[in-house]
This record gives structure tokens, sequence and C-alpha cells, in this order.
């Protein structure tokens, strides 16, 4: 079983970098803290997370992953709404860094404990 991930849960880069997930769909709520669904986790940059990706140009200049994309895996089937899955803490996909076309992401911490889904 895999927690569901509410907004200000921790989602890092494959690079150790980490960043707040602030989108979240108020139709659905975990202790009063929105689920987020698949495609909300899209876009996260991690230039100003804390850690902040660590990985530099050549020349020793910053190059942090810059964005998310959205889930390959790690969504519910059977928690929906509007036909969204809640993304889970077993979440992963793909990340966009000028320095690494192989960065990814997954999900650090769901931000919660109360509610789990089996798929």
């Amino acid at each position: 079983m895999a927690n569901v991930v509410v907004l200000g849960g921790i989602i890092k880069c494959s690079h150790g970098g980490k960043a707040i997930l602030t989108s979240g769909d108020s139709r659905l709520d975990v202790a009063s803290k929105n689920v987020v669904l698949q495609g909300q986790e899209a876009g996260v940059s991690f230039a100003a997370g804390t850690p902040m990706c660590p990985v530099q140009t050549p020349s020793g200049v910053p190059s942090p992953c810059t964005a998310t994309i959205a889930a390959t895996s790690g969504v519910s089937t059977k928690i929906t709404v509007g036909g969204l899955g809640a993304l889970l803490d077993t979440a992963q996909g793909n990340a966009t860094n000028a320095q690494d076309p192989s960065a990814t992401w997954s999900i650090d911490d769901a931000g919660q404990d109360k509610l789990e889904s089996d798929g």
C-alpha cells in the first residue's frame, strides 16, 4: 500500500534536490491538506529547493533540475477526482536538466500517513 500525496509533500530529483508540492485539488483532502492529482506535480523546479539540485555545468555554474514531467508511475487508479488519479508516494517520472538528460524525480515525503491506496 502506498500513501496518497498531499499539498506540502516533498518531491526530490535524482541528484538530491528537494522541493515542496504547492498544488493540490480542494475536492479531496486528507487531514485538511488537498490531495495532489496526476499532473499537478508537473513543472516543479528544484532551482530554489532545500537542498537545491547540485548539478553544475562543466564551468561550475549551477544547472539544477528546472522542471518535472508528469508521473510515469505511482498514480492511483482507485482514488480519483474528476477522472485524475491521486499521486502516490511511489510516483516517479522524468526531470528536465540540461546537464543530465537522464534526470528523474520521485516522492520523498507524501505529507501525510492517514490515507493509503493499493492501486
